[in-house]
């Protein structure tokens, strides 16, 4: 179609041409918006003022004017360039943005507050996996597979919101220190790690959690948290892991 077609179709029946102001509005927020993407690159809250402002645009007159005057003076609120800042995350808010983590990690991070377990647990999470280590002074004897009075307790704890979150799946995984061990039992500190892994699950069973959604694996000492080079130290490395991932819908 030819520029004289299109000028048919646009004008209206006294021969104007009053479409080209909402054309130029148009063009004019498409170059804003692309302004805007451009700042995404290295945002800085002045640089940015000073950026928008130095757009300038034609007023009706012929005077070269700013995009935000140019607005301002039609009549239209400039501040929707705000929101605009907000949707592609540039708006450097001072209201704190909530950080959305699981009810579950709530529940373990209160009972590490409410415990003196501060020191010896470790918790992180990413999405919905959360990772929770408790390293061997509650746990074991140096050597030995049997929980500790202490390992049921905080066990029990555990075990409860297991129950409550029954979405998650669960991850067992025993670590040794790098003390060798070498016995008619133990041939290796792999057997140890794996009998470790083995008995937390055998106790998160007798405390009623489905066994399908639990799994146990010995990983010896080859994933220390820490150098082996002290007592406190091989306690910490000598330590049962959880990895909890929540089930994807299917």
């Amino acid at each position: 179609m030819s520029a004289r077609s299109l000028n048919g179709v646009f004008e209206d029946e006294e021969g104007n041409s009053a479409w080209i102001v909402t054309f130029a509005d148009m063009m004019t927020l498409i170059l804003v918006f692309f302004i805007l993407l451009y700042t995404l690159a290295d945002f800085e809250d002045e640089a940015y003022k000073e950026l928008v402002e130095s757009v300038q645009v034609i007023d009706g007159d012929g005077n070269q004017i700013s995009v935000i005057d140019f607005a301002t003076r039609k009549g239209r609120n400039p501040e929707p360039l705000k929101a605009i800042e907000d949707m592609l995350g540039m708006n450097p808010s001072h209201v704190p943005v909530e950080n959305l983590k699981p009810a579950l990690v709530a529940e373990m991070e209160s009972m590490i507050d409410n415990t003196d377990l501060a020191d010896s647990v470790e918790l992180a999470y990413n999405g919905d996996q959360i990772n929770l280590q408790i390293d061997g002074r509650y746990l074991f004897e140096s050597g030995q597979t049997q929980l500790k009075d202490r390992a049921r307790f905080i066990f029990a704890n555990l075990a409860q919101m297991f129950r409550d979150y029954a979405d998650y799946k669960i991850a067992i995984r025993g670590h040794t220190d790098d003390q060798n061990i070498q016995t008619a039992q133990f041939p290796s500190n792999w057997e140890l790690s794996a009998v470790r892994a083995t008995t937390v699950l055998r106790y998160f069973i007798g405390q009623g959690i489905d066994p399908r959604r639990m799994t146990a694996t010995g990983y010896a000492d080859y994933l220390p948290l820490v150098e082996n080079n002290s007592s406190e130290n091989r306690a910490r490395n000598r330590r049962v892991e959880f990895v909890l991932e929540k089930e994807k819908d299917i």
